[in-house]
């Protein structure tokens, strides 16, 4: 593992394009040149510092959503573009974030889902499901949910209604990653499900695939690739089977983002300040 950028201070989301890594870290933004590291522009976006933050981008913009407040910033020079306030405390907090062309989705803990128009930045709300959802992503016309009571909810992206949902277990799906028709769920049970999004039915799952919490990272050529921090391990598993390639131990902390792009893993986390770089190809290879 080397150490791609350094900024003196974690790194809590980032987004990587062809050239650049959007970092946000502090109360900054800060656009780093992807091949050198170098920082090409940062700009003070929050009035205070803080760990809990998320951050996804698309079409040019910046989401971020920090306790109840959601952000959209211009992906060039992070001018603000809007700043709402969805929810009041902790029970009405935002948990999750996707986006498509026409709209902003935020899972609220209180089971619903806020949209925002990116038009027209109209708001509103549609009750979905009795508990929370962590994890949220887009897929065809569909909404994708993992739920902190075990499920897997399939919503239509136009009505946000339930049209199909799948029981994994009782603990929180916290983690999911898309690959074509196929869903990889990460359950807080420490289980790993493989779902056929066409069937909308569990393939397979396996047990014990990490002790404590863990994130589905990506694929690599055949591998999906698991990371739990607290564990500080990054797994590879055959993504058609299950079964265990790899396990590489490395020194993560608590909580973290990555992004994989071809033989590369991009990595912050609590004890990395700023962001790590990982050659899968050198990893997967070494005995």
């Amino acid at each position: 593992m080397e150490h791609l950028v350094e900024l003196g201070a974690v790194v809590t989301g980032f987004h990587v394009t062809e050239q650049c890594i959007d970092c946000m870290s502090g109360k900054n933004l800060i656009k780093v040149d992807k091949s050198s590291g170098d920082i090409i522009f940062q700009k003070e976006v929050f009035e205070k510092e803080g760990l809990s933050r998320k951050l996804i981008a698309d079409e040019g913009q910046i989401f971020i959503y920090d306790f109840c407040t959601l952000y959209i910033l211009n992906q060039k020079d992070y001018e603000l573009v809007g700043k709402w306030q969805l929810g009041d405390d902790l029970s009405s907090d935002i948990c999750g974030i996707a986006a498509d062309r026409d709209t902003v989705y935020c899972s609220i803990r209180n089971g619903k889902i806020i949209t925002v128009d990116r038009q027209s930045y109209q708001i509103k709300e549609f009750p979905v499901s009795e508990s929370s959802m962590w994890s949220v992503k887009t897929y065809d016309t569909y909404l994708i949910c993992g739920t902190v009571d075990g499920k897997v909810l399939l919503l239509n992206r136009s009505t946000l209604a339930v049209e199909k949902e799948l029981a994994l277990g009782k603990k929180n799906i916290g983690s999911l990653y898309l690959d074509g028709d196929t869903l990889y769920a990460a359950g807080h049970d420490g289980k790993l499900f493989k779902i056929n999004l066409k069937s909308f039915e569990m393939e397979m799952f396996i047990k014990n695939v990490h002790k404590k919490m863990f994130d589905c990272a990506g694929i690599y050529e055949n591998n999906l690739i698991t990371i739990s921090y607290p564990c500080s391990e990054i797994a590879f598993w055959n993504k058609d089977t299950l079964e265990k390639v790899k396990v590489i131990n490395t020194p993560l902390k608590l909580s973290g983002r990555t992004h994989i792009e071809k033989d590369s893993m991009y990595l912050s986390s609590r004890n990395i300040l700023g962001i790590d770089w990982i050659a899968l190809r050198q990893c997967k290879e070494e005995a």
